[in-house]
């Protein structure tokens, strides 16, 4: 048996944030993501899958800001980055695993499993064996039909207070084979990338006061933003400000990236 997850990819992110149709109608109106499932009252919830240049979102809005699990972490922590669901080949030996390695699972229904956040740099992982490629567009569209011409996940930025310790924690569960260290001045910020299933993740810790000790500062550990690859930075920047964003510089030299402040404080970055 394996002894460590055996993560292939990236189901969908997950965020909580308040407001169903609004949210709605924000990330497809005025962002460009695609609604794929639309689930009011999921489990107590309202739910919705989005798509943006084939990166899947799940949206998970509770009824009442302050009540139920997520109703408290949004009172706290506003609209916010909680977590992935990542597809594995075998559930049940990665919910043994997590035994292994002390990752809480604070749900478990079978077929997929959810883990406490703060067991995993304050990223909450959903385990499970299948996918959602049912919602995949046709080959070609988001490069070439959508406006902002993307062409896929670049990478996830994790926000964590050691990169090393945080190395450590993530390759002893899922045995994540490193990329390289990166330098992330704007956001002063050093870093490592590695590779976790077919995702690059980019673990940034705080060199000096800025943008990265502003965010730990609110969210603590967690992941801080999506990046996506764009055909052309500046087909992405005409298209968003028409729609009213304001853009400000990414983290990475050559990436831009929608004000968070205009975007349910979520940080979505471009890069080519």
């Amino acid at each position: 048996m394996a002894e460590t997850w055996q993560l292939k990819n990236i189901n969908h992110i997950n965020v909580i944030v308040e407001g169903f149709e609004p949210t709605i109608e924000h990330f497809r109106d005025r962002v460009g993501f695609v609604l794929d499932r639309k689930n009011p009252d999921y489990f107590g919830i309202d739910f919705c899958l989005m798509t943006l240049g084939g990166v899947m979102f799940a949206c998970f809005v509770p009824k009442v800001k302050g009540e139920g699990g997520q109703g408290r972490l949004l009172a706290r922590y506003g609209d916010f980055y909680n977590g992935l669901e990542y597809k594995v080949a075998d559930v049940a030996d990665a919910r043994r695993l997590c035994d292994e390695h002390d990752v809480r699972v604070i749900q478990d229904r079978g077929g997929v499993f959810d883990t406490y956040p703060g067991s995993i740099l304050g990223v909450s992982f959903e385990i499970f064996g299948g996918d959602f490629s049912e919602f995949a567009q046709p080959p070609g569209f988001w490069e070439n039909e959508h406006p902002l011409g993307l062409t896929g996940l670049a990478r996830l930025t994790v926000a964590v207070n050691d990169v090393d310790a945080a190395v450590a924690r993530l390759q002893e569960i899922t045995g994540s084979p490193t990329i390289g260290p990166v330098s992330r001045s704007r956001a002063a910020a050093k870093g490592m990338q590695l590779r976790v299933g077919e995702a690059v993740w980019e673990l940034l810790e705080p060199t000096s006061e800025g943008r990265l000790t502003d965010f730990l500062g609110r969210y603590d550990q967690r992941i801080r933003s999506v990046v996506w690859r764009a055909r052309d930075l500046s087909q992405v920047e005409k298209y968003l400000t028409s729609q009213g964003f304001d853009m400000i510089a990414g983290d990475a030299d050559d990436s831009l990236a929608i004000d968070p402040a205009q975007n349910k404080n979520l940080l979505f970055e471009f890069t080519q």
